[in-house]
């Protein structure tokens, strides 16, 4: 990109801001699981009934701590509400999660109180309310603890007028930094460099950024790097403004993988390398939305039970596992399926629909990860409908029962659908798991 004289300028570089968050396997046709079994499983998935295997077993030891909870203690309240708002051990719930964090955070737990401020800011489990965020942000923040102070300095910088208030954001954070909170000083950081809510001082700017990247704070990397494109303060360096960037990139920052990308698209500081910088795009667009293509990009049956071991693929073993699927074994079911979901299985588009019907058995009897393959399907579309309310509904379900990549997964999906479809799902897997329960 040329500008003036001929001289080069980069572009799309930003200044990253704080966020406030085998050989074939030939199966053999016939039936694969008993026909009652097969429509119990697919009549339950168009009815939205209960999945018929027990809830997570783990969710009997939180019955002390909500009998804790529902007896008044405000730090059993608040520890209830974070395992609801996670769904480890419990089914996700965020409005379940909301109500506990609220009877905490009305008895002074701060960290309910702050807890609470997100939720409204962001209005999942409750009706999005900037103005009941920034009132329990600042209750929190009453505190006088770093990661409070840093949170209302937070909203206060990026909130809509009239609540924005940059210069009492910069003080908070200056407040929140003499405590020793690295990501404040990089956000007082950005304030100076951009001159919002005080003087801009470049080089006091520089100064908040080079203790935290040289500790390998992605923000602080980026940050400076970009100083060092600009030749704000220092001699312009896009060598080294390519190292910082990298280290950045490095740990995940979005806007450090768009920086970079920047770099190889005009050559500065790096070898010119367009297709280098078309994947760093790519990268950086993705993690920009939150890693939304995870989910894309796992197909279904990319799920194992690793507690259940390798399938035996001889024809014996084959035979075996199709028998013991026949007869309702979960894990049999779950494995029959995986297998014929394969890609080396060669298996047409008749097994694979066996295939979706075992996986329903399987999930419809707790097995977490035909539950997790279950959602991808749904993502999906091609072997049922696709549905990205009942995708997640089976994730939420899958975490409670421990499948260890249903929670990124689910964050992946969530960052593709409204609040309205995750609540849904939380209720439909709440309602569910309820029934299993009679």
């Amino acid at each position: 990109m040329t500008g003036a004289g001929g001289i080069a300028q980069p572009r799309r570089l930003g200044l990253s801001r704080a966020l406030l968050r085998g050989a074939a396997i030939i199966l053999g046709a016939g039936v694969l699981i008993p026909e009652a079994q097969a429509q119990q499983a697919g009549q339950a998935q168009q009815a939205g009934q209960a999945p018929q295997g027990e809830p997570a077993k783990s969710a009997q030891a939180l019955q002390p701590l909500r009998a804790q909870a529902e007896a008044g203690n405000a730090q059993a309240q608040y520890q209830l509400g974070r395992y609801l708002h996670r769904g480890e051990t419990v089914l996700q719930d965020y409005a379940a999660a909301a109500q506990w964090f609220r009877r905490a955070a009305d008895q002074g737990v701060v960290e309910a109180q702050s807890q609470l401020g997100q939720i409204y800011l962001y209005g999942l489990g409750v009706a999005q309310d900037r103005k009941q965020a920034l009132h329990w942000l600042q209750l929190a923040a009453q505190s006088g603890s770093a990661e409070p102070l840093f949170q209302l300095a937070n909203f206060l910088e990026q909130a809509p007028p009239p609540l924005a208030d940059p210069a009492r954001a910069a003080r908070l954070y200056q407040r929140a930094a003499d405590l020793g909170h690295g990501d404040a000083g990089v956000s007082l950081g950005v304030l100076y460099q951009n001159g919002i809510g005080v003087a801009q001082d470049l080089d006091r700017a520089r100064q908040l950024y080079e203790a935290p990247a040289a500790a390998g704070h992605a923000r602080a990397l980026n940050n400076l790097g970009l100083i060092y494109v600009r030749g704000e303060g220092v001699a312009q360096d896009y060598g080294r403004a390519a190292q910082l960037f990298q280290a950045a990139a490095n740990r995940g920052l979005a806007v450090a993988l768009n920086n970079l990308g920047t770099l190889y698209e005009n050559g500065f500081g790096v070898a010119l390398d367009e297709t280098r910088a078309q994947q760093l795009y790519r990268q950086a667009a993705d993690l920009g939305r939150g890693g939304a293509a995870l989910i894309n990009s796992k197909r279904p049956g990319a799920l194992y039970a690793a507690d259940l071991g390798a399938p035996d693929l001889s024809a014996a073993g084959i035979g075996a596992l199709q028998n013991r699927a026949q007869s309702g074994d979960p894990a049999a079911q779950f494995q029959l399926a995986w297998l014929i979901l394969q890609p080396e299985s060669g298996a047409g588009r008749g097994a694979q629909l066996q295939a979706v019907q075992l996986l329903q058995a399987a999930a419809q009897a707790g097995q977490a990860a035909a539950m997790g393959n279950l959602a991808l399907l749904y993502v999906e579309g091609r072997l049922l409908p696709q549905d990205y309310m009942l995708a997640y509904m089976w994730l939420v379900l899958a975490i409670a029962a421990g499948q260890p990549e249903a929670p990124a997964l689910a964050a992946s999906l969530a960052a593709q659908i409204p609040a309205a479809q995750i609540l849904e799902a939380q209720q439909r897997a709440q309602s569910w798991s309820s029934t299993a329960q009679r």
